[in-house]
């Protein structure tokens, strides 16, 4: 039996260059007090953003950092030290090296090009916006602050949710989608309080009688880089939202999108689905479906 065509966006090359990507030297503090004490989030790294972009156009891009919750006017401190750039919505901290730390949604309490030290007074969460946009970019790419070994204390217990499998073959292609989603370890206060995270990593493979038919593939993974927003549609499917106030996200992802099974025999197949966190909280889901000898094999979907 030959090997099916596959015509899916496989992220396998994408995860070893996360996996090998450079990181900070040195972890480093919360920019809000307590420093050593660890504050909710109510938006994820490489979660969607959905909206209008600058030229009024409907764009679809990834979240480059994290929103640390915070009220309004809180002080905003640098996590690491550097050389100050101001811009019109945010403060970066730049080192020699190009690694730098952005601040986003803050009013600015230094002036351009000052030297700031770690545990310095950066500026205050701006009217509105009850939160600090914390992003890291190593020179090249914007980096996942909740990666290990960065954002620091940081303690993730709870396990993604891998929620409805969507699976439909015709004609010999397999669309398969999954809905997945990661509580919060924190809860972050009202409006955001139902705020889901995206999880961090989701893989999937295809099994009969226990053995694998295609090994385990990567639909998303977000824990080390940034993607940026060409990869929108092959990411995320639609249906996907983002969060808003008093209204958690929807992630529905792609495991797989035009996918040539001719080569499979007719028979029972599962779909497994495994979606964890930056640390390894893992949460799975399979279900069942039969390719048969007809053309068109009925829509199976996990409930």
């Amino acid at each position: 039996m030959s090997p099916p065509v596959v015509r899916v966006v496989a992220f396998l090359a994408a995860g070893v260059a996360a996996l090998l990507a450079p990181a900070f030297a040195h972890a480093y503090g919360w920019p809000i007090v307590p420093f050593d004490q660890q504050h909710a989030i109510r938006g994820a790294f490489d979660d969607p953003r959905q909206g209008r972009g600058i030229d009024g156009l409907f764009e679809n891009s990834f979240h480059f950092g994290v929103d640390i919750s915070a009220p309004d006017g809180t002080a905003v401190y640098a996590v690491a030290p550097g050389t100050v750039f101001r811009y019109p919505d945010s403060v970066t901290v730049r080192q020699p090296d190009g690694h730098e730390f952005a601040y986003w949604h803050i009013v600015a309490a230094v002036t351009e090009h000052a030297y700031v030290s770690t545990g310095d007074l950066i500026g205050y969460v701006r009217l509105g916006w009850g939160h600090v946009h914390l992003a890291e970019w190593d020179g090249h790419t914007y980096l996942n602050p909740l990666r290990p070994g960065a954002l620091e204390p940081f303690t993730d217990t709870t396990t993604p949710v891998v929620g409805d499998i969507d699976v439909q073959v015709e004609n010999g292609v397999l669309t398969a989608t999954v809905e997945a989603y990661d509580p919060p370890p924190i809860q972050p206060p009202p409006p955001w309080q139902d705020a889901l995270w995206t999880p961090a990593f989701v893989r999937w493979r295809l099994t009969r009688d226990g053995q694998d038919v295609m090994p385990w593939r990567i639909a998303a993974d977000f824990r080390t880089n940034w993607l940026h927003g060409g990869d929108f549609n092959e990411v995320y499917a639609p249906g996907t939202q983002q969060n808003r106030p008093f209204d958690p996200g929807r992630y529905i992802f792609w495991l797989a999108n035009d996918l040539d099974v001719r080569g499979l025999q007719p028979g029972t197949y599962q779909l497994e689905v495994l979606a964890s966190d930056t640390r390894d909280n893992t949460g799975s889901r399979t279900i069942s479906f039969t390719i048969g000898q007809s053309r068109k094999t009925a829509k199976r979907a996990s409930r």
